[in-house]
């Protein structure tokens, strides 16, 4: 699959979405197929007036939520170690079901009758999925027993986020980078909302609002890196045009190809070392390597843009076999971007590769002019940068970049 250089980022996580078998942009949308066909409700109005009115109208969406819930307590029933965590997701997960599920129906929310009842409904059926290591299954579990206990709009981002996680788990390389890509996004507006709030808010207001005003800031973002946009009536108009534009030009910055490809490259290496029973970081016999069998494993996990040999380095004899250096893997990352069609295929790796780092610290600091810069639409403004720079068009030598913007220039292809 090959992609022209004009295509927008967010079209870009589109194509590459559509490797992973997703048919939309978040769970929600991959959830239909496997609901019971139960309408959603109206939130306001005459219908949820209705629904509220007695029981028998909410039984089938309590059932169905009810449903989900005890899959997700059986499995970590089943699965997770004995201990502390275990208990307290179970405790957690029995108190939801009875408190915001076994109510009465005008406790019950649109959120929790709509998009909770779906996402719950598709994290339990993702539990049976063999092809999600079982290690990730039971954490995604316990991490979303956590998070129940906020307040119903957190609550709603976190049974999303788990959900986020199952779904992108089973969809090899594409799937990673996804997951990937929306990690960075997540863990560095963590870090712009965190600045920004320590100076306007108290401690505990700015940690009350914090998962609020990130997903304001990825609403604001959500075209640009193919992310769905979250209601919630905390993630403000009014934050976005507070920080939006410190989002956008924040994430330009730190979530580069070579970024992207260097974190995927640590999960890898992590996962085949997690394969090996010896130290495959620092070396080992190759003898005791099951060349084969781990093949299998990555090909299962990654897909076939992940070659085994790319990943490993192998002593003159071939008595001893290592990880290949980070830098090497991220370069063998960087070409499988290509292969997935991420990157276009005639870009020079090595020089995309070897793009100078910018820490989110570093980020912030060029950022600072920015805050409560307004979008102003122009009409004849130019696209932003980052609108094509999976494909490293910014980034090529001078000489290049001129070849580049040559060659689109309207008329150039006739």
């Amino acid at each position: 699959m090959s992609f022209h250089i004009e295509l927008s980022n967010a079209s870009v996580w589109q194509q590459v979405s559509r490797q992973t078998g997703c048919t939309g942009p978040g769970p929600t949308a991959t959830t239909q197929a496997h609901t019971p066909q139960l309408p959603a409700i109206p939130p306001t109005g005459k219908a949820w007036a209705q629904f509220t009115a007695t029981p028998t109208n909410s039984k089938p969406y309590t059932e169905h939520l009810s449903q989900s819930i005890q899959g997700i307590r059986q499995f970590i029933q089943q699965h997770a170690a004995a201990g502390a965590q275990k208990n307290a997701a179970l405790n957690s997960l029995r108190d939801f079901e009875a408190t915001k599920v076994n109510c009465r129906p005008t406790s019950l929310t649109p959120l929790m009758v709509n998009e909770n009842r779906r996402n719950l409904h598709l994290i339990s059926s993702h539990l049976s999925n063999e092809t999600i290591a079982l290690p990730k299954r039971i954490g995604a579990v316990l991490s979303l027993a956590e998070g129940l206990n906020v307040c119903i709009e957190g609550t709603t981002l976190n049974i999303l986020s788990c959900a986020s996680d199952l779904v992108e788990q089973q969809h090899g390389l594409a799937g990673l980078v996804i997951q990937t890509k929306n990690d960075l996004i997540d863990q560095h507006l963590l870090q712009l909302v965190r600045q920004q709030d320590s100076r306007h808010l108290g401690t505990k207001q700015a940690k009350d609002l914090e998962i609020h005003h990130v997903q304001a800031l990825k609403n604001h973002v959500a075209t640009d890196w193919g992310l769905s946009v979250t209601e919630d009536r905390y993630a403000t108009r009014e934050y976005q045009d507070q920080a939006g534009e410190m989002a956008k030009a924040l994430l330009e910055k730190t979530v580069t190809p070579a970024a992207l490809a260097a974190a995927v490259a640590d999960k890898i290496a992590s996962h085949l070392t997690s394969l090996t029973t010896h130290c495959l970081s620092t070396g080992m016999p190759t003898e005791q390597l099951k060349t084969e069998p781990l093949r299998q494993m990555i090909q299962a996990e990654f897909g076939h843009a992940i070659e085994l040999e790319q990943c490993l380095q192998f002593n003159d004899d071939y008595s001893e076999v290592k990880l290949r250096p980070h830098s090497e893997l991220t370069q063998h990352v960087m070409q499988a971007f290509q292969h997935i069609g991420l990157i276009a295929s005639n870009l020079p790796i090595a020089h995309l590769a070897n793009q100078p780092p910018c820490t989110v610290e570093q980020a912030l600091e060029q950022i600072q002019h920015l805050q409560g810069r307004v979008t102003e639409f122009q009409a004849n403004q130019q696209l932003p940068w980052n609108l094509g720079f999976w494909y490293g068009s910014n980034q090529l030598p001078d000489k290049k970049r001129q070849q580049e913007e040559e060659r689109r220039k309207p008329g150039a292809h006739q």
